[in-house]
């Protein structure tokens, strides 16, 4: 039987339909962009003013500058609107002036409390959508004053905390906000993540609303708020804006999947509200796929295609994709890139942009994961088929014949989700596209998927700014002698990594076996060697010096980081609870959880300084904070212990049983084993914190031991492989 949830699978009903942009008003203050409470404001106003007609458009940058270029390159795209659809502008740069104009569409103002409870900030901005109020600061009521604007409340002083605040908000709010949608804002000033106050006309227009969750277990209260709040929503549904800085983004983007809601990373996303009302909704377009014969796969051969994409992420798309779309030499090599398929109902005038300026080597292929970026495996069984069924609909509409579906679980899994049924699924159901990706980060030992219905690749490797990137590629070709071989490499999101790629083109011509082509082309050669029987298992032959390359070495250079780390570790578990606390804030811990440690903890100083502004966890939060600083460093003890025996450690239960089989001769595994029993059955509750310092300062001689075992020695230098993930 079809749930209600499931019939309602059309995704772009989760967005408002837009009135076509005839006329703007563009207003670009000079403010800089670090001036958020002016700006949360004047966004606010803007979602009053273009919720039942797009009219208002914000800059930033300064007008009174030489060139007043826009630092979100909102001028960009008012150039391209004015341009193509002949929209008039209206240039109102004072807004006090805007202010005065719409005054009618304002109900007075809620003041928020910047010194002690941010949350409040969320609360205002959510009433606006609600109420019509301007959510305003203590330092910009003198503008309300001026424009005779009266305070409808002051939140200041009525909450203990943010997560009272929040509490406040499920119960008073949440009932009458749109259930569709939620807007994570980050309170956690002034980190750069809390520093993003772009969504506001969006959250305000949609009735939105508006908090900051952290889905981390390090916040047991903030995280089952999150999960009672979803229990209301109505799936199909989206979360916007982006995530905490005591989160991690496949944190925060897991929880929303487990609800059936996607996530859209829209902070740095000016002016949602009229980019939605630009262009044909209804415009569909089509990339041809290459011709059968340009596709047979000589035996021989190596065949590489490179792709760019957050475009998941509404930002990437209104930034031109770090610029790299405005590289001069676009158009000289096959470059895939992804483009966020929902685009046709959020931004078809930008999407128009794409498809017109696009040239022959750029190739079109859909972002993580889907419509939107999400984790389909654990989607709710009764809305996953729909979901990527209506995946396959946008991409088709979209102009993109693949899709890059990424699945994680940091609680479980250390990369990629090795799950062979959803990706079945995935296979069956955005079928007839000729391929699959995955992986934010490259390995040759992740699990591959070259047969099924279509086939599923993970990345075998990063293309990064600033490396030898062709040289990579010829070293991983020599390693592994498999032909003919695959290799799908991502490309770093970021400025510069087009040109960086374009320069080492030329080098090619000394290793004619390598070829760079298309996505499109890529997948079609690699179901033409398996149809022909040329692929087998594994995927890529697994020698000596791969393993060296991919496991050993860097397993081995990270223990004496683990080593000095674990005692950082010791060392902070038995502080005074006050020092204990500040530095599991600042130090880098938690961001240990998504990159390696070479990226992170190389340097003690700067280790420490790591997330030097963040709020510390309170006494409350303590023991949480602690346990998942501390089975995180465990678990990455286990996986280097592992990676340095040439083990491809992943999945967090097997990691376990291949340490206990591999080093119990080497170290006392009884702490790791107690610590993984705890992370498993944390839902029940949290260790004693007493406990928790213990198994702390059980790291530190474990670690040692592990390090002379299988450390690498003092003359040998490790240049930091693997690259960084994109």
């Amino acid at each position: 039987m079809t749930s209600d949830r499931a019939a309602n699978a059309d995704l772009t009903r989760i967005f408002p339909d837009y009135k076509p942009v005839r006329r703007l008003i563009v207003c670009q203050p000079g403010w800089p962009v670090e001036q958020v409470d002016a700006w949360i404001w004047l966004r606010c106003l803007q979602g009053l003013v273009n919720r039942d007609q797009p009219q208002l458009y914000l800059m930033t940058g300064d007008p009174r500058a030489a060139d007043g270029k826009a630092a979100l390159h909102e001028d960009h795209w008012l150039s391209w609107y004015r341009e193509k659809w002949q929209i008039h502008v209206e240039r109102l740069d004072d807004p006090e002036a805007v202010l005065a104009r719409f005054r009618h569409l304002v109900r007075g103002y809620v003041l928020y409390d910047t010194e002690n409870v941010l949350q409040t900030q969320n609360l205002a901005i959510t009433r606006c959508g609600l109420d019509s109020t301007l959510p305003v600061a203590p330092g910009q009521e003198a503008v309300m004053i001026r424009q005779g604007l009266t305070c409808s409340d002051d939140l200041r002083g009525r909450f203990a905390d943010d997560w009272d605040a929040a509490e406040w908000a499920v119960e008073h709010l949440w009932p009458r906000c749109n259930k569709r949608m939620f807007a994570n804002f980050c309170v956690h000033r002034p980190t750069w993540y809390a520093m993003a106050h772009e969504l506001e006309d969006f959250v305000v227009a949609n009735r939105v609303l508006a908090l900051d969750l952290p889905r981390s277990r390090v916040f047991r209260r903030s995280l089952n708020l999150y999960r009672r709040l979803m229990k209301t929503a109505e799936a199909p549904g989206v979360q916007l804006n982006w995530h905490c800085i005591w989160d991690q983004e496949k944190e925060f983007v897991a929880e929303a999947a487990q609800c059936g809601f996607f996530s859209l990373c829209s902070l740095r996303s000016p002016n949602m509200t009229v980019h939605g009302g630009v262009g044909d909704p209804d415009r569909a377009y089509r990339q041809a796929l290459p011709p059968a014969e340009q596709c047979v796969a000589a035996p021989d051969k190596v065949y590489v295609c490179l792709y760019n994409s957050d475009g998941d992420a509404t930002w990437a798309m209104q930034n031109l994709h770090s610029d790299n779309w405005l590289d001069p030499d676009r158009g000289s090599f096959p470059f895939g890139w992804g483009f966020l398929p929902l685009m046709v109902k959020l931004m078809p005038g930008m999407l128009q942009y794409y498809q017109e300026t696009r040239l022959a080597n750029d190739c079109f292929w859909g972002p993580s994961s889907g419509a939107g970026y999400t984790y389909s495996w654990l989607w709710p069984e009764d809305l996953v088929d729909g979901y990527l069924r209506d995946s396959r609909r946008l991409l088709d509409q979209s102009g993109q014949n693949g899709c890059n579906m990424v699945n994680w679980f940091l609680r479980d899994w250390w990369r990629e989700v090795e799950d062979d049924r959803a990706v079945a699924r995935e296979q069956a159901l955005l079928d007839p596209g000729p391929g699959l990706v995955c992986g934010l980060g490259g390995s040759p030992y992740a699990q591959n998927y070259p047969f099924g219905a279509i086939p599923k690749l993970h990345s075998v490797h990063i293309a990064n700014v600033g490396r030898d990137n062709i040289g990579d590629i010829v070293r991983l070709s020599r390693e592994c002698p498999t032909r003919p071989a695959f290799y799908f490499l991502f490309a770093q999101i970021a400025k510069g990594i087009f040109h960086q790629l374009d320069s080492e083109m030329s080098r090619l011509a000394d290793h004619p076996e390598i070829e760079i082509v298309s996505m499109d082309r890529f997948f079609l050669l690699l179901k033409n060697a398996r149809d022909r029987g040329l692929i087998r298992e594994p995927f890529y032959a697994k020698t000596d010096q791969l393993a060296e390359t991919w496991l050993k070495a860097p397993g081995r250079n990270r223990l004496p980081l683990y080593e000095k780390l674990a005692g950082e570790l010791a060392r902070a578990a038995t502080a005074a609870p006050k020092e204990r606390r500040r530095i599991l804030g600042q130090a880098g811990w938690t961001q240990l959880v998504s990159a390696e440690i070479e990226h992170v903890a190389r340097d003690r100083d700067l280790f420490l300084r790591y997330f030097e502004s963040r709020t510390p966890p309170t006494a409350e939060q303590e023991p949480d904070a602690l346990f998942y600083v501390a089975f995180t460093v465990a678990w990455g003890l286990v996986r280097s212990a592992l990676e340095a025996q040439g083990v491809y450690a992943n999945q967090r239960d097997q990691c376990l049983a291949d340490f206990i089989r591999t080093c119990r001769t080497v170290t006392d595994p009884a702490p790791f084993e107690a610590l993984f029993a705890a992370w498993q059955e944390w839902e029940a509750g949290t260790p004693p914190l007493g406990q928790t310092v213990a198994w702390c300062q059980a790291l530190e001689p474990a670690a040692r031991d592990l390090a002379d075992r299988f450390g690498g020695g003092a003359d040998e230098t490790f240049t930091g492989w693997p690259p960084r993930s994109i």
